[in-house]
């Protein structure tokens, strides 16, 4: 197995491999695109969560940082802890929060899973897409509420099922992806099942057990339906095009892209390129 400078659970291995390698360094590039395209969730859970001035915040796969920041900005006199395992993507963190001169912020690479957080050191933990790849969600989830203090709060936002999210659906079609994304197909089939991966958490009945398993009360789901952001068509275009299938041919590509333009068009507008989502804000006390 890969030894890594922080301790990883080996139910993790494969996802810290990947997010610590070509797919971190993917979003690192790109991660202008991609704070985009997200953070239309960001007021949402900073709501749920009710983050105040003075409080400690934990922010789960921060990624490169957009939603850590917008902690920051609400628990000024505060702190917020983002933490990632990849590094790519948190060398994009520190460089972003230094060039806005946050001093309550800190970024640290680990395993959430296995992090050895002091108890009862954060008033509210959020997770925008970052708590669906977790080997072992249920020690994952034990191991963040430990973090927590009694009464702390949860929330968090996960994907729905994939026919749901049009985004993906609509994208999938119109450059003939095939994702080969097991927890999409698990999730397709039977949304109970859990494997890693963007769609791991679809079920709300799962949800609901897994937190209540993990030391959670009074959890929730609300449904969002918030169209994601793609920005210009010029924006969308450039961005989306690199996932496209590396192995087609150029004939394929170029019917690729044309296909794809022809899908942003139709769905610009006076705010950009907006295609539809559905997600599930979950919110939890400790």
């Amino acid at each position: 197995m890969t030894e890594y400078p922080f301790p990883v659970d080996a139910a993790n291995s494969d996802q810290v491999r990947d997010w610590d390698g070509a797919d971190g360094a993917h979003w690192a590039e790109h991660h202008t695109d991609y704070e985009r395209l997200l953070g239309v969730f960001d007021d949402a859970l900073l709501l749920a969560g009710r983050v105040r001035a003075g409080e400690r915040c934990l922010d789960i796969g921060c990624g490169t940082g957009a939603t850590t920041r917008a902690l920051a900005a609400r628990a000024v006199q505060g702190s917020v802890l983002g933490l990632d395992v990849s590094g790519p993507m948190l060398e994009i963190a520190r460089a972003s929060t230094n060039r806005e001169d946050l001093s309550n912020v800190e970024f640290v690479q680990a395993d959430a899973q296995v992090y050895p957080f002091t108890a009862g050191s954060f008033d509210v933990v959020v997770s925008r897409m970052g708590c669906m790849f977790f080997g072992d969600p249920e020690a994952a989830f034990t191991n963040i509420g430990r973090a927590l203090r009694r009464g702390g709060r949860l929330a968090l936002t996960v994907w729905q099922e994939p026919s749901a999210n049009g985004w993906i659906t609509a994208i999938d079609d119109a450059i003939e992806v095939v994702t080969g994304d097991a927890a999409l197909e698990v999730a397709a089939e039977d949304p109970s099942a859990y494997s890693p991966g963007p769609f791991s958490l679809v079920d709300p009945t799962f949800c609901t057990s897994l937190l209540q398993r993990a030391g959670f009360v009074d959890v929730t789901l609300e449904s969002l339906e918030i169209p994601l952001a793609f920005g210009t068509v010029d924006e969308a275009q450039t961005f989306v095009e690199t996932w496209i299938d590396g192995d087609l041919d150029e004939h394929g590509r170029a019917q690729a892209k044309d296909s794809l333009q022809r899908l942003l068009v139709d769905n610009d507008s006076s705010d950009g390129v907006r295609l539809p989502s559905a997600t599930w804000l979950i919110t939890a006390h400790r």
